[in-house]
Order: structure tokens, then C-alpha cells, then sequence
């Protein structure tokens, strides 16, 4: 499993970033700055900060937050927006501790044994066989394809026996199919009732992020939107680190899809090593 300290020797060089900006997608490493991909990005005073698409502020960023970075670089890159991108938020159905799996909307999550277990707005942290089914929790973790994941951070917002009636959901993941008749989804390994209006908007084959809650039990999605990266917000240099997955024109990873040529260069293997399910840093 991967750990936050563990990334390092990818084969990402700080170095020579130059040019006008990069964006990193990766863990949060470690802190000081903070540090994604072996690469250090500064936080000055200006830095924007985001959880799941609403304004927060430096003290939201945990270690282990899977996490998109744009920052400019000139002689050091400085971070100008951090944005926290939880993979799964929701109510555990199952957990296996000897596993360190467990499961909420159907996805199943695997903890990595460094994988750090915390409890919100606390510095507490927790071992893994604390988690229970019926607590609510957010994950940040990479997509391993057909509703997998690796989980980097697990934070406990609700123990089981202290959660609202209402509690909220979201889900990360590609479309596989949309059933209109039914008005359902199915994202990953999930299936979720939505309003029909929700399913015009949307493909099979896109990156999506379903919001939602739970109201007594229950799952509705609230909202559907593409999570891949836009063009405007890619510096002139990325950084990747992500499993690969295949698409309809070749491979991707995060929804975002790998263009190679004459000019890639491999590390650890060949183009023909590449395959389905493969982490790599990019």
C-alpha cells in the first residue's frame, strides 16, 4: 500500500518546472509547505483553498488528502489553489479489520497499514479497528477502477450512534451506464436513484462527482457534475500520480486521458508494460 511518506523514487523531479505552472494531482506527503509528488509547493497568504468544491482554509488539508495543486513556479512553486478532492463520503456498511477493507455505497475501500484514521475537527486519531458499520466517514484515496479504491486518509465525521438523521454523501468515480427508465446511475461499483433531469447532462465514459445525502437510511443524489481536469486549469507542466485505467482512445487516469509519442520516456519498464490497474506517476 501506499503511505504518505511512501511516494517518494516515482520518478517525479522537482526540478526544471519553469515556465508559467504546474498542476499536481497527488497525496499530501507531508507538511512544512506542503509536499505532493516529491515536489515542495510553498503556501503564502494568497493561497485558495477548497474541500469538495466549498471554500475552506489551510487547516482543512490532513495528511494523506488526495489533493489537486495549481501553483506557479518561479524558482519555487507556490501553491495559488489547493483543492481536497474526497473520493467517498458516507456511512460504512461493512469493515473487515483483518482486510483493513471496508465498504460504503458499495465501493470497497482498502486502508494500506500506514493509512491514517482520524476523527473530524480533532487531532485524535484512531487505529483501523475502531471503524465501525454505521459510522460516517470521508476518504481520500486513488481510484483503482470497478468501484476499488486505495484510501490515503480516512477521517470519522459521525461515530454509528451519534450520526444526524441526515447525513451527506458523495461519490468520485467514472459513469458505467445510466439507466433513464429507472433513473439511476451507476458509477463504480454503486447504483444510485437520481432525478431523471440529472442523467441529460452527463455520458457514460465521463469523470463525475455525485453529491447528495442520506435522509433516514435512504440515498438521493443531489447533484452530478464532470470532474475532469479543464483545460484552463493545467499549468504547462503536470504531475500525476494515479492507477491507469482504459478508456475509449487509450489509457487515462483520474478521467484524464495519456497521450504518448515517439518522445515519452519510461522508467521501470516499457510502453508495453503499461497496464489496467497500474499505479505510476506521471
Amino acid at each position: 500500500g501506499i503511505h504518505p511518506g511512501g511516494i517518494g523514487g516515482t520518478g517525479i523531479h522537482p526540478g526544471g518546472i519553469g515556465g508559467t505552472g504546474i498542476t499536481a494531482l497527488g497525496v499530501i506527503q507531508r507538511f512544512g509547505s506542503i509536499y505532493v509528488n516529491g515536489q515542495e509547493y510553498v503556501l503564502s497568504p494568497q493561497t485558495r483553498y477548497s474541500v469538495d468544491g466549498t471554500a475552506g482554509t489551510a487547516k482543512d488539508l490532513r495528511l494523506g488528502d488526495r489533493v489537486t495543486v495549481q501553483a506557479a513556479a518561479d524558482g519555487q512553486a507556490v501553491a495559488q489553489v489547493v483543492r481536497v478532492e474526497h473520493a467517498v463520503i458516507g456511512r460504512v456498511t461493512n469493515v473487515d479489520a483483518a482486510k483493513r477493507q471496508f465498504t460504503i455505497l458499495g465501493e470497497t475501500i482498502q486502508a494500506g497499514k500506514m493509512t491514517p484514521l482520524t476523527v473530524h475537527n480533532s487531532d485524535q486519531s484512531l487505529p483501523f479497528a475502531a471503524l465501525k458499520a454505521g459510522d460516517v466517514v470521508s476518504v481520500s484515496g486513488l481510484d483503482r477502477g470497478n468501484g476499488h479504491w486505495l484510501a490515503t486518509e480516512i477521517c470519522r465525521r459521525y461515530p454509528a450512534d451519534a450520526a444526524p438523521a441526515r447525513v451527506p454523501l458523495l461519490l468520485r468515480g467514472r459513469v458505467d451506464a445510466i439507466y433513464p427508465g429507472q433513473n439511476t446511475l451507476e458509477v463504480g461499483a454503486t447504483k444510485l436513484k437520481v432525478n431523471g433531469t440529472l442523467l441529460r447532462a452527463i455520458q457514460v465514459g465521463q469523470s463525475v462527482v455525485v453529491r447528495g445525502e442520506y435522509t433516514d437510511g435512504k440515498t438521493r443524489a443531489e447533484s452530478i457534475s464532470p470532474t475532469a481536469l479543464a483545460a484552463q486549469e493545467v499549468g504547462n507542466r503536470v504531475s500525476l500520480l494515479g492507477y491507469l485505467d482504459r478508456g475509449t482512445d487509450g489509457w487515462t487516469t483520474h478521467g484524464v486521458s495519456l497521450v504518448e509519442n515517439h518522445h515519452t520516456l519510461y522508467e521501470n519498464g516499457d510502453a508495453a508494460d503499461m497496464q489496467a490497474g497500474s499505479m505510476v506517476a506521471i
